[in-house]
């Protein structure tokens, strides 16, 4: 039997705050279409933070410094993001790949950057009323960075594995 997809608006939704203070804005689920941030799991720690690249690893070790060990923990943070006000939203909704074995996927590049233009109007379709400086894109590579800047030149766009590093930024 064929699993289901996953509803990413329906994951996220549960865990959206009431009154969002920081969103952080990452490119979209991840490719394969079987996990996603607003997915429970438990997480291994055994792997150094500093090469741990996965989006969860990014954003609990950046507010909790550390990662998740088990399923509940996992819940535990994504409740407690959403009590200081933290909320993660894609780019694009489905699962897309922008890096492959070969390089860059110009085609699924060119998708992404066609989606930032209009990103501001999803914010707004989605009740989500945030000054710009209070959004945080979360950066795995830089190849957009510059639409970014025109669309959303007072947010913040940081590398993940420096948002990883920079711990505790509380609001």
């Amino acid at each position: 039997m064929a699993k289901e997809p996953i509803n990413y608006f329906r994951r996220a939704e549960k865990y959206r705050p009431q009154t969002v203070r920081t969103l952080l804005v990452a490119e979209a689920p991840p490719p394969a279409g079987k996990r996603y941030f607003y997915i429970p799991r438990a997480m291994s720690s055994k792997l150094p933070v500093e090469k741990d690249t996965s989006l969860p690893a990014t954003i609990f070790t950046h507010y909790f410094k550390r990662r998740p060990e088990t399923l509940e923990e996992y819940k535990d943070f994504l409740n407690k993001l959403r009590g200081i006000g933290v909320f993660l939203m894609d780019i694009v909704d489905e699962p897309i790949r922008i890096r492959e074995k070969g390089g860059i996927n110009q085609e699924n590049l060119q998708c992404l950057r066609v989606k930032i233009k209009a990103f501001r109007s999803k914010i707004r379709e989605r009740g989500i009323p945030i000054d710009d400086e209070n959004i945080v894109f979360l950066l795995p590579r830089p190849h957009y960075k510059k639409q970014l800047d025109e669309e959303f030149p007072k947010s913040k766009k940081v590398r993940w594995i420096d948002f990883r590093l920079s711990f505790g930024e509380r609001r």
